[in-house]
């Protein structure tokens, strides 16, 4: 009985020890299989999605012609920097007009009516012999030293002061009627004698402006009170949403937009800024200097007719891929190159060379 007992009594010791040593195994075995399911269970990190393509760049709606929007949306989709042969080093290039073009308004006759009024130019015997002779230098001379000894105040009700007005803009509109506008619009170009082209850009920015806030209307000129032939000047400028719009979207799109057109360089670089264009991209009538002062000539090429060609031709070395048309004084540049060509209807010569040439004719947007 004694022996029975130790016998069982062994055996159930062994079996408890046993059974102590298998636990911690079980329970490590347990915890690692807990581990492992709750590992798989897991979510996984989904993987980001790639950012959409981006869209080329499409033209407000506006007054654009289904036919011009879509190939303008067209040339931009297929040679803009998101086409795939685009070139940062040799982008596509733009050039555009600007007076009665991109903007509504000439910023060049605008700004000389403002000169005028203000008698800001740089006068004195030299300047003098700009104007020219057989357009009324002699008469416009005697009247300016009428008023010009008299307070400011009181110019406005002088005959001598407005005999000067109605003198200088006559001059300048003789010279394109009998003359050529290449001559009238350097005219306009070679006033600016003695100012500092920085001076220049700042006083014709603010004309600019003022002439933002002024009604698109004329403005009689006389010569006299109760003139019977007055003058008329045009007055106001206003910015073309479609044509804004359109050097956005191009320069958004990788072009390189150029601007050149017959506006005295000053003029024309205050004008264009405010669409963002590049003022070393703005090519107007450009002045000889004196010095730190703008000259009394221009540097060829005048930037009309053979003239913008001549330019696009020295600046880039290559047609444009895309040019806007204004009137006949554009038909030499447009017919340079075979990319897209859009022509404003408004000058019937040149709508009847588009229509031989297969260029796009778009109704006219400054008015």
């Amino acid at each position: 009985m004694k022996h029975r007992f130790l016998k069982y009594s062994s055996a159930a010791i062994f079996l408890a020890l046993m059974s102590a040593a298998a636990r911690p195994a079980f329970a490590w075995r347990r915890t690692l299989n807990w581990h492992l399911q709750h590992e798989r269970r897991a979510p996984r990190r989904k993987k980001k999605p790639a950012p959409p393509k981006p869209e080329p760049a499409r033209l407000m709606p506006g007054r654009w012609t289904p036919q011009v929007r879509a190939a303008i949306d067209r040339m931009i989709a297929l040679k803009g920097k998101l086409s795939p042969g685009y070139d940062a080093d040799r982008p596509p290039v733009a050039v555009l007009p600007w007076s009665d073009a991109a903007v509504a308004g000439d910023p060049a006759e605008l700004v000389f009516l403002r000169l005028v009024t203000d008698v800001k130019f740089k006068i004195d015997d030299d300047w003098w012999t700009i104007v020219p002779i057989a357009y009324g230098r002699q008469p416009i001379r005697a009247a300016y030293e009428q008023f010009i000894g008299l307070p400011r105040a009181v110019w406005a009700q002088q005959p001598g002061y407005m005999a000067w007005r109605k003198g200088m803009l006559s001059s300048y509109l003789d010279l394109c009627r009998r003359v050529g506008r290449k001559e009238c619009r350097s005219y306009l170009a070679e006033l600016w004698a003695g100012w500092r082209e920085d001076d220049a850009e700042e006083y014709a920015a603010k004309a600019l402006d003022d002439e933002m806030n002024t009604p698109a209307t004329s403005e009689l000129v006389p010569d006299q009170l109760g003139d019977p032939k007055p003058l008329r000047a045009r007055r106001g400028l206003r910015v073309i949403p479609e044509m804004r719009d359109l050097v956005a979207k191009l320069r958004a799109s990788g072009f390189d937009v150029w601007v050149v057109d017959d506006v005295p360089q000053p003029v024309l670089e205050a004008s264009a800024t405010t669409y963002g264009v590049d003022p070393s991209r703005v090519y107007g009538v450009v002045n000889s200097t004196d010095g730190p002062r703008l000259g009394a000539d221009v540097v060829l090429p005048v930037p009309t007719r053979g003239g913008k060609t001549a330019i696009v031709q020295t600046s880039l070395g290559r047609p444009p891929d895309f040019a806007l048309g204004r009137d006949e004084a554009d038909l030499d540049l447009l017919s340079y190159g075979d990319g897209l060509r859009v022509v404003l209807d408004g000058d019937p010569r040149l709508v009847r060379k588009a229509r031989e040439h297969g260029w796009l004719v778009q109704p006219a947007l400054a008015r």
